[in-house]
C-alpha cells in the first residue's frame, strides 16, 4: 500500500465537529462523558402528560407569568382582575392588590396581561387601564405607571434592563431604555420594517436579540437589538404561532393550530425546529422559564398554570452534520462508521455525500443513506470520493430514552488482507468489488477496532484524554483517591497534579486540601507546637498564658543535695519532689528536655466550623479523610467551632462570635426599673400625661 490509512474523526474527548440540532453533549460525569445524546426539554414532574380538551384550532389570547427570585411565580389572573403570587419555597399564596381597589387607582388592575421581572420591581400590562404598572419589591408596592398605551399585551424586559412593550391596539412595539426614555431609533426601526400587524407575545434572548409572535401574519419574527429583521422561526405549513418563551439557545412558541408547543434552536443567523415539548397538548395564553431552566405553562385567562420541570424528556429528533472531509490528492474514503448504542424504540439514519470537488456544499438529492452504521461506501457512492460529508439523525419513540452516539469516522483504503491469502484467491477474486474482497475489508473493520484500542492505550496515561470510566483506575496507579463531589473536570487537574499531591503527603496543606476536596469543607489545621508555652527569661510569665510547667523535670530525676543546718544558720528549705530508687532515673542523652515537648509534640487539631459539620456524614468523613492522610506517628483531635465569645480566644466577629440582634421590646407588665429596665438620661420619657423620672408623677 502506497499510502497510511487517514482517518477523520468527529469528536475529540469533548467537542464534535460541525453543527448540532437537536443533540446535546452528555457532561453528567459518568461512564458516557461526551457522548452525543438527544436535548432534553421540559417535561411533566410526575411523568403524567397534560390534555387539555380545546377546540383546534384555537383563539390566540395573552395573558402573563413571570418567574421571579427564589423560585417565586407571579400569575396573570386577567378574567378576574388580579394577580396571583407564589412562594416557589414554601407554596404559599397571595392575591395582588391584597382587596378591592377602586378603578385606576395605583396597584389597581383592569385585564392585566403580560407580566415581567425587571430588577427590582415586577412590571404589568394593565391593558384595561391602558398603562403599564411597576410594583417595586420586595413589597410588590405600586410606585410608578406609563400611560398612554391603547392596549398593552405583552411585556418583556432584557439583559440591559431595557423594556419592551407591544401595544396590539396599535399593532407596534416600543422599547424602554433603562432611565425610562422611549428607544425611538429602536421603535422606528420595527415600525420600517412593516412586519408586526396584530402582535401578541414578546420575548428577548441573552443576546438582546428581540422575538415576536404575531397574529396577523402567523409567523414569529426576530429581530436584531437595534430593530433590524435577521429571519422568521421555520414553523411548519399552517401554524399559528403564539405564546413565547426564551432560554439559552431554545425558544418555546405555543401553536395555536395543534394545541402542541413547539421547540427551536437557534443562534444569530437561523433557527431550527427540533422537535416539541412533551406531554403537552392543549390552549396556551402564556409561557415562562425560570432561572432552573423549568417551564411554567398558562392555558387560559384565570390563575390556573402548570409546572413542568426542566430536563424531563428527550426531544424525538436531532441531527449532527459536518464536512468536508478530504481524503487527500489522488484518495478515497472507503469506510464510513458510526459507534452508537441504539436502545429499544430508537433508530439512526447515517447519511454521506462525496464529491470530487469541495466548490459547494451537497444538494439533497446528493445525500445518500448507508443502510447500516458500518458501511463501505464504494458499494453506494459514485467513485471521485476525495471530499464527503457526514449527516446522522437520531431519533426516538419516546421521550425516555435516547440513542448514545460515541463516536463517528471516516477512513481511506487500507491494507488488502488479500495480500495475505494464497495466491489462488486473488485469481479466483480479481474484482477489488468481488465477494471475498468485500468481506474481508468487513473483517478488517473489526480489527481495526481493536487496533484503535492498542492505539489509544497511550491515552490512558493521560488525564486529559483517559476516558471518563477509566479515571478511578488511572488515580489508583498513584494511590490516589477520587472525591465523589468533584465534577469531571475537577477530577481530571486533580490527576493532573497527583505526584505533587504526593509530594506533599503528610503535611498540614495535605490534609486540609484533601479534606476540602472530600467534604467541600476548608478546615484550620493548627499544629501543637504553636500551642507550646515554655517560661523564658525576660518576656510573660503569666502561669497558663506565656508559661506552664512541666510535667517533669527537663533532664529528668534530679536528687536533691542533703540539707545542711549549722547551728549559726536557719533552717534549710526542704528539698522539693522526691527520688525512689529503681523506680526513677535520670534521662538518656537522647531523651533529655523531651518533658517540655512531650505533651505537644506530633499532636495537631483540625478545626471547622460547627455549622458545616451538622450532618454526623460529614464528620465521620472528615475523621476518615484526616486518619488516611496524616502522618501514622501523629495523634490529632476534631475541634467544631461554634459561635462563642472568649476574649483572648475566640472572638473573631462573624466567625467564631456572633454579636446579639436588637433587644426584645419593654413591656410595662414584669419590668422592674433598674433591673430589667432604665430611664434615659436627662429629662423623663413622657407617656401620655404621666412623666416617668423614677416614679409615677401625673402631670
Amino acid at each position: 500500500m502506497d499510502f497510511p490509512t487517514a482517518h477523520a474523526l468527529l469528536r475529540d474527548r469533548r467537542q464534535w465537529r460541525g453543527s448540532l440540532h437537536g443533540l446535546t453533549v452528555d457532561t453528567d460525569g459518568g461512564a458516557g462523558d461526551g457522548e452525543l445524546l438527544l436535548s432534553r426539554v421540559p417535561a411533566p414532574h410526575d411523568g403524567k402528560p397534560v390534555d387539555i380538551p380545546v377546540t383546534l384550532p384555537y383563539t390566540r389570547e395573552a395573558s402573563g407569568i413571570a418567574a421571579g427570585p427564589c423560585q417565586a411565580l407571579f400569575v396573570a389572573d386577567t378574567a378576574h382582575d388580579r394577580i396571583l403570587y407564589v412562594d416557589g419555597r414554601y407554596g404559599d399564596q397571595a392575591w395582588l392588590p391584597p382587596s378591592p381597589a377602586p378603578a385606576g387607582t395605583p396597584g389597581s388592575f383592569r385585564t392585566p396581561r403580560g407580566l415581567a421581572m425587571a430588577r427590582d420591581a415586577l412590571l404589568v400590562a394593565d391593558s384595561g387601564n391602558a398603562r403599564v404598572q411597576s410594583l417595586a419589591l420586595p413589597q410588590l408596592e405600586a410606585d410608578f405607571a406609563w400611560d398612554g398605551w391603547g392596549e398593552p399585551v405583552g411585556l418583556v424586559v432584557d439583559t440591559t434592563q431595557r423594556i419592551l412593550v407591544i401595544d396590539t391596539a396599535a399593532g407596534t412595539l416600543h422599547r424602554l431604555q433603562a432611565n425610562d426614555a422611549p428607544d425611538t431609533g429602536f421603535d422606528a426601526a420595527i415600525a420600517a420594517s412593516g412586519r408586526l400587524a396584530r402582535p401578541l407575545f414578546v420575548a428577548c434572548d441573552d443576546d438582546g436579540r428581540v422575538l415576536v409572535a404575531d397574529a396577523g401574519n402567523d409567523q414569529v419574527t426576530v429581530f436584531d437589538s437595534a430593530g433590524a429583521v435577521l429571519y422568521v422561526l421555520p414553523g411548519t405549513p399552517g401554524w399559528l404561532p403564539g405564546a413565547l418563551a426564551v432560554h439559552g439557545a431554545y425558544i418555546y412558541v405555543a401553536d395555536a393550530a395543534t394545541g402542541l408547543i413547539a421547540v427551536f434552536a437557534h443562534d444569530a443567523a437561523s433557527a431550527q425546529r427540533i422537535g416539541t415539548v412533551d406531554g403537552w397538548r392543549g390552549p396556551v395564553t402564556a409561557l415562562a422559564v425560570d432561572e432552573d431552566g423549568g417551564l411554567t405553562i398558562k392555558p387560559g385567562l384565570d390563575a390556573s398554570y402548570y409546572r413542568f420541570s426542566a430536563d424531563g424528556a428527550f426531544l424525538a429528533a436531532g441531527t449532527i452534520a459536518a464536512g468536508p472531509f478530504d481524503a487527500g490528492e489522488d484518495r478515497e474514503w472507503e469506510r464510513a462508521f458510526a459507534d452508537i448504542d441504539l436502545p429499544a424504540g430508537a433508530t439512526v439514519n447515517f447519511e454521506v455525500a462525496t464529491s470530487s470537488s469541495d466548490a459547494s456544499p451537497p444538494g439533497p438529492a446528493d445525500w445518500v443513506l448507508l443502510p447500516a452504521p458500518d458501511a463501505l461506501l464504494d458499494r453506494f457512492t459514485p467513485p471521485g470520493r476525495r471530499f464527503a460529508w457526514l449527516r446522522l439523525s437520531l431519533s426516538s419513540l419516546d421521550g425516555k430514552t435516547t440513542p448514545r452516539l460515541r463516536q463517528v469516522r471516516l477512513a481511506t483504503a487500507a491494507e488488502n488482507y488479500l495480500d495475505y491469502l494464497p495466491l489462488t484467491y486473488r485469481y479466483h477474486d480479481a474484482d477489488a468489488d468481488g465477494f471475498l474482497s468485500r468481506w474481508l475489508r468487513l473483517v478488517r473493520g473489526g480489527f481495526e477496532h481493536v487496533e484503535e484500542l492498542l492505539d489509544d492505550m497511550p491515552r490512558l496515561a493521560d488525564p486529559h484524554f483517559v476516558p471518563e470510566a477509566a479515571l478511578g483506575w488511572l488515580a489508583a496507579w498513584f494511590g490516589l483517591e477520587l472525591p465523589q463531589i468533584a465534577t469531571s473536570a475537577e477530577r481530571r487537574a486533580l490527576l493532573a497534579r497527583a505526584v505533587q499531591l504526593m509530594a506533599m503527603r503528610g503535611t498540614r496543606q495535605s490534609i486540609a486540601e484533601f479534606v476540602e476536596l472530600h467534604t467541600g469543607i476548608a478546615p484550620g489545621i493548627v499544629e501543637g507546637f504553636t500551642d507550646r508555652r515554655i517560661w523564658v527569661l525576660g518576656q510573660d510569665s503569666l502561669l497558663d498564658f506565656g508559661t506552664r510547667l512541666a510535667p517533669l523535670e527537663p533532664m529528668g530525676m534530679i536528687v536533691a543535695d542533703p540539707p545542711q543546718q549549722p547551728g549559726c544558720c536557719p533552717p534549710a528549705l526542704p528539698a522539693i519532689g522526691r527520688a525512689v530508687v529503681g523506680e526513677s532515673g535520670p534521662l538518656a542523652r537522647h531523651q533529655i528536655g523531651r518533658p517540655l515537648f512531650a505533651e505537644d509534640a506530633w499532636r495537631f487539631c483540625v478545626v471547622v466550623d460547627a455549622y458545616r459539620a451538622r450532618d454526623p456524614g460529614i464528620v465521620q468523613e472528615i475523621t476518615r479523610i484526616v486518619e488516611r492522610e496524616k502522618p501514622a506517628h501523629t495523634d490529632w483531635r476534631l475541634a467544631l467551632v461554634t459561635p462563642e465569645l472568649r476574649v483572648g480566644y475566640q472572638a473573631c466577629i462573624g466567625v467564631d462570635a456572633i454579636v446579639g440582634g436588637d433587644p426584645p421590646p419593654l413591656a410595662l407588665d414584669g419590668s422592674t426599673l433598674s433591673v430589667t429596665s432604665s430611664l434615659p438620661p436627662g429629662d423623663g420619657a413622657r407617656v401620655g400625661e404621666a412623666t416617668l423620672d423614677g416614679s409615677l408623677t401625673l402631670n
